[in-house]
């Protein structure tokens, strides 16, 4: 779809293999908050054949598994809504354990803001290549 943000080149991924990408939330609620998009244009991921379902499955799993490692959190917040935009991505938010239900609301309603520092992506980016290179992810 022409109008689909996700269906437009996307600048700056941290990982993009043609089928599914990930890329750092451009506001980003917390340090590490990534989405992990699929790169045909789906609004669900029960519109997904399961080879590519699990294809994006393997990202999702290796891109959380990057995040949290770069960011030191012990939990992985995962949501899909689509309801702005209606095309298949899950939001990845890197949290402490320690934080109560109503913190982890706060930052999928975007009320927090964390600044990220320089390089940080670059990390991420490398972490994920090498993860989606190991066969066992």
């Amino acid at each position: 779809m022409a109008d689909c943000v996700f269906c437009s080149p996307i600048d700056h991924a941290l990982y993009d293999d043609g089928r599914v990408a990930v890329v750092s939330h451009e506001d980003r609620a917390v340090r590490g908050h990534a989405m992990v998009v699929a790169r045909r244009h789906v609004e669900n991921a029960s519109d997904l054949p399961t080879q590519e379902w699990l294809h994006f499955a393997r990202v999702q799993h290796a891109a959380e598994h990057a995040l949290l490692e770069a960011t030191g959190a012990e939990r992985a917040v995962l949501l899909k809504l689509g309801i702005q935009t209606p095309h298949l991505h899950v939001h990845i938010y890197p949290v402490r354990a320690s934080l109560t239900r109503a913190e982890v609301q706060e930052i999928i309603d975007g009320r927090v803001r964390e600044d990220v520092e320089y390089g940080f992506d670059e990390g991420v980016r490398v972490r994920i290549a090498g993860l989606m290179d190991q066969r066992q992810i």
